[in-house]
């Protein structure tokens, strides 16, 4: 069970950050972006962060089949905006779970701007205690989108509540960060956390058939570099450093993006 300190420091990791994060990723684009590569360099860092971060959810909702039919469990849903997305694109119901209150302030406010025809609400709660109109839901898809790195120690568990959560059949959409080291600190080698085949290993412990598996690394390296010019350009040297170790972690191999799309057997 997470303890008051993990979600006290989950929570304060958003609301500490969060005047960057809108600076720089843009309202609500907490994940990473999804581009297009040549010679192993990104080609399309110009298009932005925003736009990146639409790709990466139309890809994503690509890989898992979205439809009309689909009813979406978003477990970290954050500021909302992949949730809002996905419902854009491929006119399927979202519910998203979030655990700050900030973070769904800000969903709420992003969604009352859209069109009132899109099925999507956002609940606050701790992944391990759902509430009960998002617990009694059957959905055909669960969304974890760089949210299950705040929990690492308890990556089991969630992968757990996704199959819980899910219908046999179901669909899991996982994308996330993974090691050996830990994702945040990256220079601090007591702190780790598990790698691509650990996340590969729970998913399949949890009673899911991989249907694909893709190292998205190069992604988070070509979002994190347009990230560091944000902060080269506004002279930020705290942003600047972090930005730079986690390049080089990504570089060194010590950290890393998956990818994931798995069905419920």
């Amino acid at each position: 069970m997470t303890t008051v300190e993990e979600i006290a420091a989950i929570i304060g990791h958003y609301d500490n950050h969060r005047e960057w994060h809108d600076l720089a990723r843009g309202n609500g684009n907490l994940g990473d972006g999804y581009y297009q590569f040549q010679g192993g360099k990104a080609t399309d860092l110009a298009i932005g962060f925003p736009e990146a971060c639409r790709r990466m959810t139309r890809y994503l909702g690509t890989l898992g089949q979205l439809d009309k039919s689909s009813i979406v469990l978003d477990l970290g849903c954050g500021e909302g905006t992949p949730a809002i997305n996905m419902a854009k694109m491929f006119g399927c119901k979202v519910v998203g779970v979030d655990i700050s209150k900030n973070n769904l302030a800000k969903a709420n406010r992003f969604l009352s701007e859209e069109s009132s025809t899109l099925d999507v609400t956002f609940h606050e709660a701790n992944f391990f205690n759902l509430p009960d109109q998002v617990s009694h839901e059957v959905f055909s898809h669960v969304w974890a989108q760089v949210s299950f790195f705040h929990t690492h120690a308890h990556l089991k568990r969630c992968i757990n509540v996704a199959a819980d959560q899910l219908t046999k059949g179901g669909t899991l959409i996982l994308v996330d960060y993974c090691g050996p080291r830990h994702p945040v600190f990256t220079r601090d080698t007591s702190k780790s956390a598990p790698d691509m085949q650990q996340y590969i290993n729970c998913v399949k412990e949890a009673g899911f058939k991989i249907l694909i598996q893709e190292d998205a690394s190069r992604h988070f390296h070509a979002g994190t570099s347009f990230l560091r010019g944000i902060a080269i350009e506004e002279k930020n040297e705290l942003e600047i450093n972090f930005y730079n170790g986690r390049i080089s972690s990504i570089e060194e191999n010590l950290i890393g993006m998956v990818i994931i799309v798995a069905v419920k057997e």
